[in-house]
Parts: C-alpha cells; sequence; structure tokens
C-alpha cells in the first residue's frame, strides 16, 4: 500500500527547491525496501512493528516534509501566487486586515496577490469581492503569522495549515490500537492521493478536519464538554462541517436519552462558537453574511459560480442553468431528498450509536448535500474520502461501553 500511494507522490512533486538530490531518492527507496522486508526477519513483532514507526516517520518526512518545504520556499523565491491555491493567497491578505483593523469580509482583494492569480481568461476571481471562510482560519493562523514574519521575514499560510496535519496524524496514532491497522490509518490518511495535492497547494480541509477530528477523538473519550469546543473550533473554520450537527446532536441525546442533559452539553459548542463568531457578525453584518452564506448561495453580485461535477453542472449543460452566476434554488433539491435521508440516517445511527455511524452519516449526508448544491468540486470528493477513511479505522468499542 505504501509503495502505491508513495511512488506516484515523489514521482510527481518536487522534493527540493532545486534539483531533487539523487541521496534523496536513495533515501525514500531504501525505507520503502526496508518497510517491505522487515516482515522477513526473524524479530519480535513488537520490533518489527517499532522499527516500520520509524520508516514510516522517515517516509512522512522525507517526501511531504521535503516537498511541503520546497514548495513554499520556491514559491518566496518565484511569486506570491507560484503554484499555491487563492485561498492561501486571501487568507495571507485578511490577516493583514484584520492586524491593521479592516474587516476582512467587507473588504475587496483588489490591489492583493489575489488580484494576479489566474482564476480565468475572461471571468474575474468572485473571491476578490468576498471571503468566505469563517474567523478562526485567520485567528488561528495570526500567531504563526507574527512569529515567522518578524523571524525569518514571510509567512506562507500552508505552515499553519501543514501544523495542523501533524497535528491529525499524532491523533490518528494515538485512537487505534491496533499496531497494523493503526499503520494503514496513518498511511491512508498521509498519503492519501485524492487529498495530499491539495494539501501541498494549500487547500483548507484538513485545517478544519483537525478540529472535527480532536472533538470526535475527545467524544470517543466521553470529554463531551471540551469535545464541544474542539467541534465549535471546527465549525469557526469551515461551513462544510456544520452539516455534521443534526447528527452530533442525535449522537449526544441518543447516549444521554435526556434533552435537557444534551441541551447542557451543547453549551460549551454553542458558547466558544459565538464567542469566535459574533464580533465579525456584530462587526459588519451584512459583510460577514454576504461572504460566508449568500456568496455560496448564489444570492449576492458577485456569487461563486456554478461549478464542479454535481447537479449544478448537470443543469447547466442540458441547458436548464443558462447563467452559472445567477441564483438558482437548489435549496429545493437539498430539503427534499436532504430531510428525508437525514430522517433514514438519524434512524440507522440510533441502532447503534458509536462515532463511526456518525462518521458516516455525515460523510452520507454531506455528499448528497454537496451533490445537489451550487458547487461539487474535486477537493470535495478528496475531503469525502478522508472522512470514510477515519470512519473505517475509528474503533467502534466506545469507552463507555
Amino acid at each position: 500500500m505504501i509503495f502505491a500511494l508513495l511512488i506516484p507522490f515523489v514521482m510527481t512533486y518536487r522534493l527540493s527547491p532545486g534539483s531533487t538530490p539523487f541521496w534523496l531518492f536513495g533515501l525514500i527507496f531504501l525505507s520503502l525496501l526496508l518497510y517491505a522486508v522487515v516482515d522477513l526477519l526473524n524479530l519480535r513483532q513488537k520490533t518489527v512493528i517499532l522499527i516500520k514507526y520509524i520508516l514510516l516517520t522517515c517516509l512522512l518526512i522525507s517526501s511531504i516534509g521535503t516537498a511541503s518545504y520546497s514548495a513554499i520556499i520556491v514559491r518566496h523565491q518565484t511569486a506570491p501566487t507560484y503554484n499555491i491555491h487563492d485561498i492561501i493567497l486571501q487568507q495571507e491578505s485578511a490577516i493583514r486586515f484584520l492586524l491593521h483593523g479592516k474587516n476582512p469580509y467587507a473588504a475587496t482583494y483588489f490591489g492583493t496577490p489575489l488580484e494576479s492569480w489566474h482564476y480565468s481568461d475572461t471571468e474575474v476571481n468572485p473571491a476578490l469581492y468576498h471571503f468566505v471562510m469563517q474567523p478562526l482560519y485567520l485567528l488561528f493562523a495570526i500567531p504563526f503569522y507574527l512569529i515567522l514574519a518578524h523571524g525569518v521575514g514571510f509567512f506562507d499560510g500552508r505552515i499553519p495549515l501543514l501544523f495542523l496535519f501533524i497535528a491529525l496524524l499524532i491523533m490518528a496514532f494515538s485512537l487505534v490500537k491496533d499496531k497494523q491497522k493503526r499503520l494503514e490509518f496513518i498511511i491512508l490518511l498521509a498519503f492519501n492521493p485524492a487529498t495530499l495535492g491539495y494539501l501541498l497547494e494549500g487547500r483548507d480541509d484538513i485545517f478544519m478536519f483537525t478540529f472535527l477530528f480532536a472533538a470526535l477523538f475527545l467524544f470517543h473519550k466521553n470529554r463531551y464538554f471540551l469535545g464541544g469546543v474542539l467541534m465549535a473550533l471546527a465549525f469557526a473554520v469551515k461551513q462544510s462541517v456544520w452539516p455534521i450537527f443534526p447528527f452530533y446532536f442525535a449522537y449526544l441525546y441518543f447516549k444521554n436519552r435526556d434533552l435537557k442533559k444534551t441541551i447542557i452539553q451543547l453549551v460549551p459548542f454553542a458558547v466558544t462558537f459565538l464567542a469566535i463568531v459574533l464580533p465579525f457578525i456584530l462587526w459588519d453584518p451584512k459583510a460577514f453574511f454576504d461572504s460566508t452564506i449568500f456568496y455560496l448561495s448564489g444570492n449576492v453580485v458577485h456569487s461563486y459560480p456554478v461549478s464542479g461535477y454535481g447537479l449544478g453542472m448537470l443543469l447547466a449543460q442540458v441547458g436548464i442553468i443558462k447563467d452559472v452566476h445567477a441564483s438558482f434554488p437548489f435549496w429545493l433539491f437539498q430539503i427534499f431528498i436532504g430531510v428525508p435521508l437525514a430522517a433514514i440516517l438519524i434512524t440507522w445511527q440510533k441502532k447503534n450509536n458509536n462515532i463511526p455511524r456518525l462518521i458516516i452519516s455525515y460523510g452520507v449526508f454531506l455528499f448528497v448535500f454537496w451533490y445537489l448544491s451550487r458547487y461539487f468540486n474535486n477537493s470535495h470528493l478528496g475531503y469525502l474520502s478522508m472522512v470514510f477513511i477515519t470512519a473505517y479505522f475509528w474503533p467502534s468499542n466506545e469507552l463507555n461501553k
């Protein structure tokens, strides 16, 4: 599995700011060889697993680590827009706006590096008018920005993302107790070809997913109050986690069989989320909701266009949608299909109320919700693969059973 996932990566992405040195390829190939043959040695199973952990760490550093370092350095040496996703450019500018007292949701991004990022040969990037992410996406990155901008002289928005990626792998290591499954889980999370390229260019799915994973990890340990805080942090990063709420509520209610206790357990979630988001809402309610809600639903002048691989593009190709920038009532499909689907999934979750079923319910619902939405992009499919991989490896024997 690690051969199949790692080799395409090291043959596709640069592992050095210059030409990749052959000693680095040699180190990677030697680690792969040892990983494959260590089982043939007459060693105790505990020793074999320890060696595999060491080799896997070496492979992570020598591939993803070097590729990430290379991407950051080459971008710094070349141009702000070099091999980077536009959300990183916008995050970096939004941080500067915020530190100078300017509302990142009310600002436009003309005159920033985002304007020169290639969006289209004929159209203007609608992100120049709206910052779509939730506030924690900025707030969490500010300490990294201050330390790096004043320490090494430049900041790259992928650095806090990589920090969270490492935290995700550490939590995955701690979660799964079966040693072989633990190795498989980390390999699939780290080298998942559906997400790894997007990580290198700085897309934000892992940024949010790490907080979601941490919340679920705490639920697994029966730490529902602190888990609620982490869940709120995920909600305060990106809207793609919001559809988990009915399944999160159902999970707590089926555990408690008590509505009052369930509501009390949701208080840390609500307080944390409001503490982060409410100041930005009060700062400029129209700008905040236009950027984070109406921009995505096609209800502002410069909306996110119909795009991707879902129902929206299907309707556009058959001529039902004439203008991909205009509003269209996707919410009708989402309600009429999504509500019954949510009820079916919650009923299924109730039969064996555990975290794997919570994750699967969220993943299936999100898949359908995204497919029926205005956009369903390649990175969304990658994120869904990460959700289902996590559900597959998540221990079903929770600590309170």
